[in-house]
C-alpha cells in the first residue's frame, strides 16, 4: 500500500513539474558603447510579445511590447533622457505608430511573462495620466535599469523589431515592422562629467 501511494505521489510530481517549459531568452541584441575611454554602457533589446486589437478614439491599433535594459559599467552616473513623438508616421498617411513610456516599471523578474507584466494596454493608450511624456532617470555606476516601450501600430503588419541607438549622445529609436522601417530621434544620454575635489 505504502509503496502504491508512493508511486502514484511520484507521478504527480512528474506531471506537475514536468510540464513547466524551459525559461526562453526574451534578448534581441545587445549594443555596448564607450564614454571617455571609461568602461561601457550596454544596451540591451527584447524581442517583442504582444496581440490582440486596441482602440484610441475608434482608431483599431494592434500593439507589441518592448523593453531595454541599460546596464552602466562606468564609474560615474549616466543622465537618460527619453520622448516620443505622439505619432510617427511609416510608408503611408495610413500608416503609423504610437510609442509610449509607461509609469509601470519593467525588471528581470517580469522577463517571462504575458506582455513582459504589462497589463490593462487599452487604458495606458487612452489614459494619459498613465504615460510619462518624458523619461528622465540617473543611472548609477553599475546599475542595471529597465524600461518599456509598448508600440501602437494602425495600418500595419509584420513581424517587428526594435533598438535604441546612440549616436554621439542622442538617442534614436530605430524600429522595423514587416517592410516599413523608421528612425525615430527620441533622447539623449551622457555620462556626468567627474567633479574635482
Amino acid at each position: 500500500m505504502r509503496i502504491s501511494f508512493l508511486f502514484i505521489l511520484s507521478l504527480f510530481y512528474i506531471s506537475t513539474y514536468g510540464q513547466v517549459g524551459p525559461i526562453r531568452n526574451w534578448i534581441d541584441t545587445e549594443v555596448k558603447y564607450s564614454f571617455d575611454n571609461q568602461k561601457n554602457v550596454i544596451f540591451t533589446h527584447s524581442l517583442p510579445k504582444g496581440g490582440g486589437v486596441k482602440y484610441l478614439n475608434n482608431i483599431k491599433y494592434s500593439h507589441v511590447i518592448f523593453w531595454t535594459r541599460i546596464h552602466n559599467q562606468t564609474s560615474t552616473p549616466i543622465q537618460l533622457q527619453l520622448t516620443f513623438p505622439d505619432i510617427t508616421y511609416l510608408q503611408s498617411t495610413e500608416a503609423h505608430i504610437k510609442m509610449l513610456l509607461p509609469k509601470d516599471t519593467m525588471n528581470h523578474e517580469k522577463e517571462q511573462l504575458f506582455n513582459y507584466g504589462l497589463t490593462d494596454l487599452e487604458s495606458l493608450l487612452n489614459d494619459n495620466s498613465k504615460q510619462v511624456k518624458v523619461l528622465k532617470k540617473t543611472i548609477d555606476p553599475k546599475e542595471v535599469y529597465y524600461f518599456y516601450i509598448p508600440v501602437f501600430m494602425h495600418e500595419i503588419n509584420g513581424t517587428a523589431r526594435a533598438s535604441l541607438i546612440l549616436d554621439g549622445k542622442k538617442l534614436f529609436y530605430k524600429i522595423t515592422i514587416g517592410k516599413d522601417f523608421a528612425f525615430i530621434p527620441c533622447g539623449s544620454i551622457a555620462v556626468e562629467s567627474k567633479k574635482s575635489k
